[in-house]
């Protein structure tokens, strides 16, 4: 379901702290990568330790407001619009600020046979390791579902969630790799649309997924779940 992350009540002006989130979340990721490929000494990691106890410390203690948490009669267009953004950098799998996502590039394209596509692109490593060498079967499903998510607004849906979501994994899906996930629709009867997608490295397909979304009118307070984009 489309939704919006919300900042902290009084947030800076301007884009000076958008670039800082992201700087700081993509040392974060460094961070990450680091701790699975290198071998440190326990006199290092104490220091390390240390180190980013005191980083922690700086953030301060003002908890960032989500979308759904500020009263919609709170916001002009102006807040809503910077809540989606803001949503878009927190999210799991393609968001610039949360140092958990790859993060995954989206765009639109338009394929061979004219068709719009949704496309993901994304480089894993070892952070995401599942059989030795291979990507999670896991990670591979939520970026199939991340990415799917935005195929009913090819055909201007509106808000929906996913009811189903089927993987086929054709072959092993290489760590340290070049993905790219393509996404389309299928066909749309009332408010079921039904979408498919793909999972490329190097131009052969590794996995493809089909996904089963209804849309639903999102209200303010609902406890309705989807996959949370």
């Amino acid at each position: 379901m489309s939704t919006a992350d919300q900042p902290t009540s009084n947030p800076p002006d301007g884009g000076d702290e958008s670039g800082a989130l992201q700087n700081l979340a993509d040392e974060v990721r460094g961070l990450v990568d680091d701790l699975h490929l290198l071998q440190s000494t326990p006199e290092q990691l104490e220091e390390a330790s240390r180190l980013v106890a005191g980083a922690r410390s700086r953030l301060g203690d003002s908890v960032r407001l989500r979308w759904y948490e500020v009263p919609d009669e709170d916001l002009d267009d102006d807040g809503r619009s910077r809540l989606r953004t803001e949503h878009r950098q927190h999210s799991l799998y393609r968001g610039g600020h949360n140092p958990l996502a790859p993060p995954m590039t989206v765009t639109r394209e338009a394929d061979s046979d004219g068709r719009q596509i949704v496309v993901g692109e994304l480089h894993t490593g070892r952070t995401r390791e599942g059989p030795p060498g291979r990507l999670h079967g896991g990670f591979l499903a939520g970026l199939f579902d991340d990415i799917l998510s935005g195929a009913p607004g090819l055909v201007d849906a509106g808000p929906a969630v996913t009811a189903r979501l089927e993987v086929r994994y054709r072959k092993p899906t290489s760590i340290d790799a070049d993905l790219r996930l393509e996404a389309w629709v299928e066909r749309r009867s009332g408010r079921r649309l039904s979408a498919r997608a793909r999972c490329l490295v190097a131009g052969e397909v590794t996995a493809e997924a089909e996904a089963l979304f209804v849309t639903v009118t999102h209200r303010q307070g609902s406890s309705e779940q989807g996959s949370g984009r």
